[in-house]
């Protein structure tokens, strides 16, 4: 669901990592989804460099993507491109969710930390304490293992026989027994390997610790109190306003819908640009957990408390232009997203795209605006 560096591994229609977008990338304003107008002529000047960028990129008549910038938790650029539906000429609005792939998993990194704040369980408990089939004296991987994608259990979507079996829904159970005994990449701790299995651990522990299936957990104990009410975990593929799409050889055509139990706990949330700004601040603000815990998860994981992983909790750790940045972006069948959040500047950048084959991705958009937005 991710590429090295971006993120973890690919495996065909399913990535549900970070980022890729769409070569024949889109375009098609949505003009009552212009930002407002700007208020002095240095940040008139950024929102005109911002469309002319992305219009150079983002063409007419084709599947799109919808941008989001904010500087201070002020809206700075909000503006949708391009088609939600090829076939029936629908544009794309910025209000529209998208499935958003691996940006799942900061949000199931967040559920497993009010968890730990309410004593439910802790970092350093070992999975078999939850999950039966972990249970072994030789399987000491712990919840931060998988956490910091350093546990060495294999990515489930790279495993053979995925293709084949995606179509069809799984149960939790299912979908552990697939995994469980592909042979460790390395002893847990030792390395850094994305793997989506980690995550879909997690969502299973979390319905062992809190007695709920995880799209009910999420629902009830993280979106809503966030208010994000475009957002969702989706369990089944249902008829949306925004559809995937793919392409092949300058052909976009619509992508194939597989099963939504696969991702999971690690690639099936449904978004909006908005709602994620409402995460945003909810992070900078210190909503729903504790400030020390959301910093714990955008801190770089130590390898044996020595050598840094770039990745904290559901979120990779970089830096950008030299400014510190906390950023994750997502791949899944139709759709590719990124976004990423500047501390020191309090600028946040998110870009969702219903294409998952575009030139330029998600993540190389991002970084085009923050060449744009950032002081120099």
């Amino acid at each position: 669901m991710s590429r090295p560096l971006r993120i973890a591994p690919a495996c065909c229609a399913l990535i549900i990592g970070l980022t890729l977008f769409g070569t024949c990338a889109t375009s098609q304003a949505a003009a009552d989804a212009l930002p407002a107008p700007a208020q002095d002529d240095d940040t008139a000047e950024r929102v005109r460099a911002i469309d002319a960028m992305l219009q150079r990129y983002l063409k007419p008549g084709v599947p799109g993507a919808v941008v989001l910038v904010t500087d201070h938790r002020t809206p700075l650029f909000r503006k949708a491109y391009g088609l939600a539906k090829v076939s029936e000429n629908v544009a794309l609005d910025p209000g529209m969710s998208l499935r958003v792939g691996s940006i799942t998993k900061q949000f199931t990194a967040a559920a497993i930390m009010l968890l730990v704040e309410q004593g439910k369980l802790a970092l350093s408990d070992k999975v078999g304490q939850y999950l039966p089939a972990f249970a072994g004296a030789d399987s000491p991987v712990t919840i931060e293992h998988l956490l910091t994608h350093t546990s060495g259990i294999r990515n489930y979507t790279e495993l053979p026989h995925f293709i084949e079996r995606m179509n069809s829904d799984v149960s939790v159970e299912d979908g552990i027994a697939f995994f469980k005994d592909a042979k460790p990449e390395f002893a847990p701790g030792d390395r850094f390997a994305y793997s989506n299995s980690n995550y879909f651990l997690l969502g299973a522990i979390i319905e062992h610790v809190s007695g709920m299936p995880y799209a009910d957990f999420m629902a009830r104990n993280v979106f809503e109190p966030l208010q994000l009410t475009h957002t969702r975990i989706e369990t089944a593929a249902t008829p949306a306003d925004v559809v995937g799409y793919t392409q092949e050889r300058r052909k976009v055509t619509v992508s194939p819908e597989y099963s939504m139990r696969w991702p999971y706990a690690a690639g099936a949330l449904r978004t909006s640009v908005d709602d994620l700004a409402l995460w945003d601040q909810a992070i900078v603000h210190g909503k729903l957990l504790k400030p020390e815990s959301w910093q714990r998860m955008v801190t770089s994981y130590r390898l044996h408390g020595i050598r840094a992983t770039g990745y904290g909790y559901g979120f990779f750790v970089r830096s950008i232009r030299n400014k510190a940045a906390i950023e994750h972006g997502g791949d899944i069948g139709g759709f590719s997203a990124d976004m990423m959040r500047f501390p020191q500047e309090e600028i946040f950048i998110t870009v969702l795209a219903n294409n998952d084959a575009g030139d330029p991705t998600p993540d190389e958009l991002v970084a085009k605006i923050a060449a744009i937005v950032l002081p120099r």
